[in-house]
Formats: structure tokens, C-alpha cells, sequence
């Protein structure tokens, strides 16, 4: 992926519709199989797709092209640094936006994965019709195992029990949600390094697919933030208590949301969906490391470090047992070998017109 990709394509590639194909396959498919699960529980899946669409299409695309306007500035000016950086600007933009065939494309696999996205956000809400959470006591249990007979959360309050370190890692944990689907967005129209975009794709549906469907639904449980609501006992009390504590001196938005998703399991709502194992945040921040390794190393290691921070706000704010980060680890790297190797087998596969 390239930081001009978006806007300019000085070698012009063939024709990519095609090469999407498999991709708007395994989405469709997909799709039927939860609008399927979607009437055998009496909801139909239509209405929640079409406003995933138009969240995306109307408040998130726009400013992922205004960031995108600002970085490739920055880039020219300070990096590329032409004789006239405005008018190189205004020229690579009225290049990106005169590449119908980009823009066409993109445009499909952006729609394609907002449908993805809104099917397995209603898919995941359906956990419990099949499994109910009956994961966690067991989770904990593991977890203080492996953490030397304390729980993960216990060994991080000396570095983190503060409530401006909890901001932070609330902060941290909530741009989670702008840099995946901004990478995705750039994914969708990335033409420089296409077979590398193409496998993230592949390897984010996936991803989510196998680790936030199959095995969240095999794993069913809820987390230590409703551990006690959930009738395992008391043993995040202490937790939750330290984090409200908190919140009325530095704002933890993870409550709030978090109180949101406990009224929408019981009573219904906009946002809906409790599931823990495995972690979908480390999980999917593990996938966005891989992709960015192939753009450069640097950013490949600042996205390791960021994995870090997000597997340990998920334990510190109560959302995920360590295990589910573990887990998720793993779940990732084959997610993303799957991916490199669905884009191969594409791209083995000559266009119309073409030569393999």
C-alpha cells in the first residue's frame, strides 16, 4: 500500500472487477446464511444491513477521504517535496477522481465489506440463541492459572490504576474502530500493492467469520464486565467498582457502552452483541500488523506496539479475560495466511483477456 495509491497510478493496471469476484462470493454467501439464521429467529437481517450502509456511506467515507487528503499533503510536502507541491496535490486528486475504473471498484468492495461488517454485527447478537454464555467461570479460572494465581488485571494496577492511564487505554481502545475500517477503506481502493490489499480483505472476513462468529459461538461468554450480571459471582466487583471510580475523575467511555450493550441483551437496542472469546480487537489488530508490515516496517512495529495497548485495555477495562487475547493471537495469523493465500489463488486465475 502506498501513500499516493489512492490518488495517482502513474503504471496503469488492467481491469480489477474479476479479481473481486471471489471475495463478493464469500460475502454473499455469507449473508445468506445469517439472513437465513435471521429468520429461523424471527428478525430479518435487511434493515440492520442497509443502516451499516448508510453509517458508512454518509459520516465514515468522508472523513477517511479528508484524512487521506491531508496525509498524501503532508506526504508531498514534506517527503516527496515537488517544485509545486499545491498544484502536484490538485493533480493527483483530479487523477484519483477521473479513474472511473478505481473508483467503480473500490466502490463495490467498499460496499461489499459495510455489508459484511452490518451482517456480522447482527449475526453476533444471535450468539446466545444458539449458545448461551457458559464460558466465563472457566476463563477466569484459566486465567489465573496462567497469571500465577492472580487475575491479568490485578498484575497491570501498578502501571495502569490510575484514571488518566485508563483514559488513555479507553482512548486507544475506541480508535480501534476509525483505523480498522480506514485501513479497509484504503484496502478497497489500494492499486499499488493490490494482491496485499486483496488479502487483508480476505483475511478480515475471515478473521471475523471463524474467530467472531464460530468461535465466539462455540466459546459463548460474556466477559469479566458481566460476570457478576451473568451470575458467576463477584469476582470482577472489585474491577468494575475501581473503573466508576475512575470515571468521576477522567472519563471511561467503556462504561457507558458497555451499559448499552447490557440493556440491549436483555431489552433490545441499536447496539447489540456481548461476546468476549476470543477478541475481536486483538484479533483484527493483529491482521491490520500484518498488512502494514507490508506497506513499511516501521509502521508494521507501531502496530505492534499498538496490539500491545489494545490487549491490555481489554483486560484492564474489564472487557476480555487474558485468554481471549491469547487466543485471538493465533486466530489472526492464520487468518491472514488464509488470506495471502486466497489472493494467490486469484490472482492465478488470468482476467478476460488476459495471460496467467
Amino acid at each position: 500500500m502506498s501513500a499516493t495509491s489512492f490518488y495517482s497510478d502513474q503504471a496503469r493496471t488492467p481491469r480489477r472487477f474479476s479479481r473481486n469476484r471471489l471475495l463478493y462470493l464469500i460475502v454473499s454467501l455469507y449473508i445468506l446464511v445469517v439472513s437465513a439464521i435471521g429468520l429461523m429467529v424471527g428478525q430479518p437481517l435487511f434493515t440492520q444491513t442497509m443502516t451499516g450502509l448508510l453509517t458508512m456511506g454518509l459520516t465514515l467515507a468522508p472523513t477517511f477521504l479528508l484524512v487521506l487528503y491531508i496525509w498524501h499533503f503532508f506526504n508531498l510536502a514534506v517527503i516527496v517535496r515537488p517544485e509545486r507541491p499545491i498544484q502536484r496535490f490538485f493533480g493527483d486528486m483530479r487523477a484519483g477522481v477521473l479513474d472511473g475504473d478505481k473508483i467503480l471498484n473500490g466502490t463495490l468492495a467498499l460496499i461489499a465489506m459495510v455489508f459484511f461488517f452490518s451482517t456480522f454485527n447482527f449475526a453476533k447478537d444471535k450468539i446466545t440463541y444458539f449458545q448461551p454464555f457458559v464460558w466465563d467461570s472457566y476463563f477466569a479460572d484459566l486465567d489465573r492459572i496462567l497469571h500465577f494465581g492472580r487475575a491479568p488485571h490485578e498484575w497491570l494496577y501498578p502501571l495502569f490504576g490510575t484514571p488518566l492511564a485508563t483514559t488513555a487505554l479507553n482512548a486507544a481502545y475506541h480508535f480501534w474502530f476509525f483505523l480498522m475500517y480506514f485501513l479497509v477503506f484504503m484496502a478497497c481502493y489500494d492499486r499499488r500493492s493490490r494482491a496485499q490489499s486483496t488479502a487483508f480483505l480476505f483475511a478480515v472476513v475471515i478473521c471475523f467469520v471463524f474467530g467472531g462468529n464460530i468461535l465466539a459461538t462455540l466459546l459463548s461468554s460474556a466477559g469479566p464486565v458481566y460476570y457478576h450480571e451473568m451470575g458467576f459471582g463477584t469476582d470482577y466487583v472489585p474491577l468494575m467498582d475501581m473503573l466508576y471510580r475512575f470515571n468521576e475523575i477522567s472519563p471511561v467511555w467503556a462504561l457507558h457502552v458497555q451499559e448499552m450493550l447490557l440493556e440491549a441483551h436483555h431489552m433490545g437496542g441499536a447496539i447489540k452483541g456481548i461476546s468476549a472469546m476470543p477478541s475481536m480487537h486483538v484479533a483484527t489488530t493483529v491482521v491490520m500488523t500484518c498488512y502494514l508490515f507490508t506497506w513499511r516496517r516501521w509502521a508494521g512495529w507501531l502496530m505492534v506496539g499498538f496490539t500491545t495497548i489494545i490487549m491490555i485495555g481489554s483486560v484492564h477495562l474489564a472487557w476480555h479475560y487474558a485468554v481471549d487475547g491469547y487466543l485471538a493471537i493465533p486466530v489472526a495469523l492464520v487468518s491472514w495466511w488464509l488470506g495471502q493465500k486466497l489472493t494467490r489463488l486469484v490472482t492465478a486465475t488470468p482476467e478476460p483477456g488476459e495471460t496467467a
